[in-house]
């Protein structure tokens, strides 16, 4: 499996009216190199309709954490996905830091 080239988006800090932190319309941030695993989803279909759900595991090597955060939304072969939950940890057989895995679906149906 080789690695492809993501996208990292997120919503850029606001305030609004009041002057509250608000998150404003996501935009890249960084690109990284990660493995792509496509993954089936259990849906749940509405009544007369049929969800679509696409969802990957992404493997991202690194020599530290990549900062992605659960509010994050990573652009995978075209396609924005959400980023769901904490990044996970990576570690080898000795313990030592390979990477973060990350669980990304996007409802389309």
């Amino acid at each position: 499996m080789s690695a492809e080239t993501i996208e990292v988006w997120r919503g850029t800090a606001m305030t609004d009216v009041d002057g509250n932190p608000i998150q404003g319309d996501p935009a890249p941030i960084k690109t990284l190199q990660a493995m792509v695993a496509p993954t089936e989803h259990d849906d749940q279909a509405d009544e007369g309709g049929r969800p679509d759900t696409l969802a990957c595991t992404l493997y991202i090597r690194g020599s530290q954490p990549t900062g992605i955060q659960p509010t994050d939304l990573v652009k995978v072969r075209g396609q924005l996905l959400h980023v769901n939950g904490r990044p996970q940890v990576w570690h080898d057989l000795h313990g030592r830091y390979v990477g973060d895995v990350i669980q990304a679906t996007e409802r389309t149906g």
